[in-house]
C-alpha cells in the first residue's frame, strides 16, 4: 500500500478513535449525572443503565479495534463482518462533526473513509465473490459537448476520445464487468437491485461514494474518487490506472477462488 493511501485512511481512523473517546466521556458523564435519581427510583436502575452503556461501547470500540488492526496489518480480523457497519454508522456522523470542529473539510474525511473501506475490501477479499462485478460511473465523466447521451444506454458512446468513457467500456468488456451509468443514488440502488452483483466498483465524488458504500451493504463497494478540475458534476475524470487496478484485484480474486474450488474437487 502506498504511503499517501496510508496517510489518507489514517485521518478517518484517528478521528474515529477520538470519537470513541468522546462517546466514552459523554456516557460516563450521563451515568454520573443520572446515578442519584436512578438510585432513588430503584437501587438496580444504575446497574441496568451502566450495562446498557457498556453494551453500546463494546461493539463500537471492538469493531473499530478490529478495523484498525485489519487495515494496518493487512489481515482479516473482522469477525463478525457486521461489526464494521455498526461501528461506521455510529461513528461516521460524530467523525464529521469533529472534523468540522477541527476545521477539517468533509471531503477530506470522506476521502479517508473511502480509503479505509477499500482497505477493508482488500483484507476481506477471501469473502468476496467476484463472479458478477458491476461498475457504476457518474454521468459527469462524459464530455459536456458530446451529443451522444449514454445515461440510458452506454453503448451510445462513439469512442471519440474526448472523455474516458470509451476506454472504460473497452476495459470493462476485457475483464467481463457489467458497466452502467448512474445519474444519482436512487438510480445506483435500482441498478444494483436489478442486477444483484456480488461486488461493485463505483466511481463518484466523496459524498456520493460514502453514502453509496453504506446504502449498498451487504454488497461490498470498492470506491474510486473522480477528479473535478472544472467543479462538481462537470467534465470530471478518473484515473484509468486505478480502474484497471480494481479490475485486476477482482479478476485475481476470481481466479484464486476458481483454483481453490478445483483443488477441492481434485481431492474428492
Amino acid at each position: 500500500m502506498k504511503k499517501n493511501e496510508e496517510a489518507n485512511q489514517g485521518l478517518f481512523l484517528w478521528l474515529a478513535w477520538f470519537a470513541v473517546l468522546l462517546l466514552l466521556i459523554v456516557l460516563t458523564l450521563l451515568f454520573y449525572l443520572f446515578y442519584p435519581r436512578l438510585y432513588q427510583i430503584h437501587q438496580y436502575l444504575p446497574v441496568i443503565f451502566g450495562i446498557i452503556e457498556i453494551l453500546i461501547l463494546i461493539p463500537i470500540t471492538g469493531g473499530l479495534l478490529l478495523i484498525t488492526i485489519s487495515v494496518t496489518s493487512g489481515k482479516d480480523l473482522l469477525y463478525p463482518h457486521g461489526k464494521k457497519q455498526i461501528t461506521v454508522r455510529t461513528l461516521f456522523p460524530i467523525v464529521l462533526f469533529l472534523g468540522q470542529f477541527l476545521k477539517i473539510s468533509k471531503d477530506r474525511i470522506r476521502s479517508s473513509y473511502v480509503a479505509v473501506n477499500d482497505s477493508i475490501i482488500r483484507v476481506t477479499r477471501n469473502r468476496i465473490s467476484a463472479d458478477k462485478i458491476l461498475m457504476l460511473l457518474p454521468h459527469c465523466l462524459q464530455n459536456h459537448e458530446c451529443p451522444w447521451k449514454i445515461t440510458i444506454d452506454i453503448r451510445n458512446c462513439h469512442h471519440c476520445g474526448k472523455c474516458e468513457i470509451g476506454d472504460l467500456i473497452k476495459m470493462a468488456e476485457h475483464y467481463g464487468v457489467d458497466l452502467r451509468i448512474a445519474t444519482g443514488g436512487t438510480i445506483a440502488r435500482k441498478v444494483a437491485a436489478e442486477l444483484k452483483p456480488t461486488a461493485i466498483i463505483a466511481v463518484a465524488c466523496q459524498r456520493d461514494l460514502t453514502s453509496g458504500i453504506t446504502d449498498a451493504y451487504p454488497i461490498p463497494v470498492f470506491g474510486i474518487l473522480n477528479k473535478r478540475p472544472n467543479g462538481p458534476c462537470y467534465d470530471t475524470w478518473v484515473s484509468l490506472d486505478k480502474i484497471e487496478e480494481a479490475f485486476e484485484f477482482f479478476s485475481r480474486n476470481k481466479l484464486v477462488k476458481r483454483d481453490h474450488k478445483g483443488s477441492d474437487n481434485n481431492e474428492d
